[in-house]
């Protein structure tokens, strides 16, 4: 047999209570905490890239604006003519030594024009003058002068290297020289990349952030990897590694846009923030790039440690909890042992005095007050076992009184040959208020009886006592059924039984000449079986039942018997038997029975009709006594 499980404490499953609750709450706290924070910690990494990078735009501006107001100042004197040339290559050496931003200035005349002045470049080698006169061949098919010239514009180039002159990657800001509405030749004022380079380079966030310039087309310029400078743009990593988020970024930054956008999943910046700004003097664009795992590096060190002071909060919290209950719930153990011990029958087991809290102190009141109770409602209870166990003594004794005064069946009862009788009493309890009884007044006279009293049980037995010890004792004395019946009646007038309602049919037989003289009290129909398989049924009451009214006159019927008839009585027991439906035997179905009877004795009647009439019941509750009695007259 499968043992049951044992249930858990009251203190584990506070616990258990208490630890699920908490977790709901510290979850929730932990994220509603996370949300908050990652939004102002976004917003401050966002603030401090910006920032950033707006320090190194405005560096990297500074110095092409230097480059462009010292354009200025030469466009001017050159279109003064202040200098010759001698004096304005002077000139643009000493801006060249002063402005470390400029690294050389080229004059280069267009083709036309190329008579008339003489192209050169003038740049600084180890604080020493350096000059280089220039031939159309140098330069007239190259960006830094075909572009300008044609756009009549100024010019921003992509790096480039110098190979004339600085012998670097340089920038080139190009300026067209016009002379008389014309355009004669174009000003190249050269800054080197490297300083750029030392700009951007040192910019570092956190362990893995960096910095990276990219050209008006996307060219990478600067970037910790040198592998990509020069070699790769945006558009290109974007197109080998299939990242149309990077693209639609690249695009962006070459429009001029500025945003702070999440790179998530599988690209070739990683998981990771990307910050991007333009340089409005020549349409670079600066991107700052910094790892996920560094922006929310303090928000998960925060979350870590609020979910260790959560923790520490909820140990303690059980520990206090569990110390508490265990104290609270150790009355209640001990009381549950008492209880367990009362329910065994120990009523004297001694209960605690105290249970450390009011409600487990009025417990104990109450069920001390119930232990009491028990005690008085066990011994009560004792008392009246003993009494109804007493009086179940009695019924039985009675019952068997009541077996003893039905007669014994036998085949010829009293040795008369001239009647056969058997006869059934199934009382629905212990003792029944049903009887028969049958036997001779003399020598020529047969008596036979069969009653019913209101009611059930004792009361009604001692009645159909009284009624049995009464027939046979005023027998000797009245010689007809209907003055039988009659002092019977008066003699239950007087009594003050509640049961003395009784329904009763006699009869007396002549045992010589075969003459039956009957009287039906308020009793079920006699019924004759005659040969032949017929029958006939005598349903004529001749008085009230007994009991009711004293004095009352009571009638009688005669017939003559012939040899071989049986009589048939019964009490209502049979005719209000009822099937599974509820519904009725009744007269019509006894009829039935006895018509489909083939029987040759009293008691093959007797028994095959009772055990139809079960048949018909089945599992129907029994609800009266069922009684029967079968007599066969044959004639001497």
């Amino acid at each position: 047999m499968e043992n049951k499980r044992e249930q858990p404490g009251l203190a584990y499953q506070i616990i258990v209570f208490i630890f699920f609750f908490l977790i709901i709450i510290f979850s929730v706290y932990i994220g509603i905490t996370r949300f908050l924070f990652s939004e102002i910690m976004m917003e401050n990494s966002r603030e401090s890239i910006s920032h950033l990078a707006h320090e190194t735009v405005s560096e990297i501006e500074s110095r092409f604006t230097k480059v462009v107001d010292i354009s200025h100042i030469i466009i001017s004197l050159y279109h003064a003519d202040y200098f010759d040339r001698k004096k304005l290559d002077t000139f643009l050496y000493d801006l060249i030594y002063e402005f470390n931003t400029l690294e050389s200035v080229t004059i280069a005349y267009a083709p036309e024009y190329y008579l008339n002045g003489n192209s050169r470049t003038i740049y600084q080698n180890r604080n020493q003058p350096g000059f280089k006169e220039l031939k159309l061949e140098d330069y007239q098919y190259l960006d830094w002068f075909q572009i300008p010239y044609e756009l009549k514009s100024k010019y921003w180039t992509e790096p480039w290297y110098d190979a004339n002159s600085t012998k670097q990657i340089v920038i080139s800001y190009c300026v067209p020289l016009f002379a008389q509405g014309k355009c004669v030749g174009i000003m190249r004022m050269d800054t080197k990349l490297s300083d750029l380079q030392r700009i951007v380079s040192p910019l570092k966030l956190e362990r893995s952030g960096y910095a990276f310039l990219i050209s008006s087309v996307g060219t990478i310029i600067t970037h910790p990897a040198d592998s990509l400078t020069f070699n790769e743009s945006i558009f290109s990593l974007a197109e080998a590694a299939n990242d149309s988020q990077l693209r639609q970024i690249g695009e962006n930054m070459i429009k001029g846009e500025t945003d702070f956008v999440h790179l998530q999943g599988d690209n070739i910046l990683g998981d990771s923030w990307l910050y991007y700004t333009p340089l409005l003097t020549n349409n670079w664009s600066l991107g700052i790039v910094i790892a996920h795992k560094d922006v929310v590096k303090d928000l998960n060190l925060l979350l870590i440690i609020q979910t260790l002071f959560s923790l520490v909060i909820f140990i303690t919290i059980s520990l206090v909890v569990y110390y508490r209950t265990f104290n609270v719930s150790k009355p209640i153990r001990y009381f549950a042992d008492i209880a367990s011990k009362i329910g065994q029958g120990d009523f004297d087991a001694q209960l605690p005095l105290s249970g450390n809290s009011y409600e487990i102190d009025h417990l104990i009141q109450s069920f001390s007050a119930m232990q009491e109770s028990l005690k008085v409602y066990i011994k009560n209870l004792e008392i009246t076992i003993e009494e109804k166990n007493r009086i179940l003594a009695e019924v039985q004794i009675a019952s068997k009184i009541q077996q003893k005064l039905i007669p014994e069946n036998t085949e010829h009862p009293y040795d008369i040959k001239a009647i056969s009788c058997y006869g059934i009493l199934e009382p629905a309890g212990v003792i029944g208020g049903d009887l028969y009884d049958f036997f001779p007044v003399d020598e020529s006279q047969f008596l036979f009886v069969i009653a019913d009293v209101a009611g059930k049980g004792i009361v009604a037995a001692m009645t159909m006592t009284m009624v049995s010890t009464y027939l046979r004792t005023i027998s000797t004395y009245h010689y007809t059924a209907s003055e039988i019946l009659q002092n019977l009646n008066n003699f239950l007038c007087k009594q003050s039984s509640v049961s003395n309602f009784v329904t009763a049919l006699l009869g007396i037989i002549d045992l010589e000449k075969g003459e039956l003289e009957f009287s039906n009290a308020g009793h079920t129909p006699l019924i004759i079986k005659k040969k032949g398989n017929r029958y006939k049924i005598y349903s004529e009451t001749h008085s009230t039942p007994l009991g009711v009214f004293e004095n009352m006159q009571i009638g009688s019927s005669n017939l003559m018997l012939d040899k071989g008839d049986e009589l048939i009585l019964f009490t209502d027991g049979i005719t209000e038997t009822m099937d599974e439906a509820e519904d009725f035997l009744g007269i019509k179905g006894v009829v039935k029975i006895i018509r489909e009877l083939s029987t040759d004795s009293p008691e093959q009647t007797a028994t095959q009709i009772i055990q139809k009439v079960h048949n018909f019941a089945k599992n129907a509750a029994v609800r009266d006594d069922i009684t029967i009695l079968v007599i066969d007259y044959w004639r001497a």
